[in-house]
């Protein structure tokens, strides 16, 4: 973190949730340092969810994706496509590929909210269409294969991974599938120039739309950041020297910010933090008047005689700082 950060202030962000969407605001950052962060940011959460998604079928007695099976209304690849929406939770204890056995035998409109889920594994999103059984004498069995990844996974490479792995069977239909959370992702980047000081800083919101709303977004911006840092790494080297009189830790930001005098936070206080009327602020930063310290060490005539102060701003000025404890002189 650059040492800019004493004059425009300790970055916070504040996070707020509605529905689907969260927010997240940071302020304030370096000139230009939003657009940056943002960029690295984005491409990583768009890229790279980790999670739970469906990778193979295996149908018993249905030797390949082209197939129909009698007296159910849907074929096997738009089956395919319905069981490749559905996204899963496990427990952080699971192996990362599980196989999930299911039984469908009745007549009836079966969706996501049928299969039967051992403990440790929640289904996301609910009520999503699956297929329609028609005769009441028709049993399906099926192994699912339920897998966890961060990014898509095509057809060609689950087979050419699984066959190297010796786990590939001629009755398994492949369904490719992108491990993907994040819906639609919205930024904006607002320079506030500061009047006192002449800073420009930047102001970071950014709108994560997720595709469940039980799903954390704040969860995966911090994934981001994680990936992020951890490849910012590769590049500090030992054996090189820098000049880190440029450089100070967050922690150690809000210690100097923490540790001043209330004495000295006043003297150094803007004039924008007094409560004066938008004219006399304007007079006192137009001629040069821009900290508390620096209107303490002027005397009323003084002041009388700069362009744009009247009488009426000398008791305006007056009364501000009699307010905070202080005056001018004479």
């Amino acid at each position: 973190m650059l040492d800019i950060q004493k004059l425009i202030g300790t970055p916070r962000i504040v996070v707020s949730e509605e529905g689907k969407v969260t927010k997240f605001e940071l302020n304030y950052l370096p000139r230009w340092f939003g657009h940056t962060l943002w960029n690295a940011l984005r491409r990583i959460i768009l890229s790279y969810n980790v999670w739970w998604a469906i990778t193979w079928l295996k149908i018993k007695w249905v030797p390949h994706e082209y197939s129909v099976i009698d007296w159910v209304k849907e074929d096997v690849i738009s089956m395919m496509l319905n069981f490749k929406k559905l996204k899963f939770k496990f427990d952080p204890s699971v192996e990362s590929i599980q196989w999930i056995p299911q039984r469908f035998k009745w007549i009836w409109q079966y969706t996501s909210d049928a299969l039967k889920l051992p403990s440790g594994v929640e289904l996301l999103n609910k009520d999503v269409y699956l297929f329609e059984i028609t005769d009441p004498s028709l049993e399906i069995n099926m192994d699912v294969r339920v897998e966890k990844w961060y990014k898509y996974y095509s057809v060609e490479y689950l087979r050419n991974r699984d066959t190297e792995e010796e786990n590939s069977d001629v009755n398994t239909l492949v369904i490719d599938n992108e491990f993907k959370l994040v819906d639609y992702i919205k930024y904006d980047v607002d320079e506030v120039i500061d009047d006192f000081t002449g800073w420009t800083k930047d102001s970071l919101k950014i709108e994560v739309w997720s595709l469940y709303d039980w799903v954390s977004a704040k969860e995966m911006v911090m994934f981001a950041g994680e990936v992020l840092a951890s490849y910012a790494k590769l590049f500090i080297f030992d054996d090189v020297y820098i000049d880190r009189s440029v450089l100070l830790e967050y922690d150690d930001l809000n210690f100097e910010k923490d540790k001043l005098p209330e004495e000295t936070n006043i003297k150094t206080m803007p004039i924008d933090a007094l409560p004066l009327s938008e004219r006399t602020r304007n007079a006192l930063i137009k001629n040069n008047i821009l900290y508390v310290e620096d209107l303490e060490k002027k005397k009323k005539w003084e002041l009388l005689l700069m362009k744009w102060v009247w009488r009426k701003a000398i008791d305006e000025i007056n009364q501000s700082l009699w307010n905070i404890g202080k005056a001018l002189i004479g």
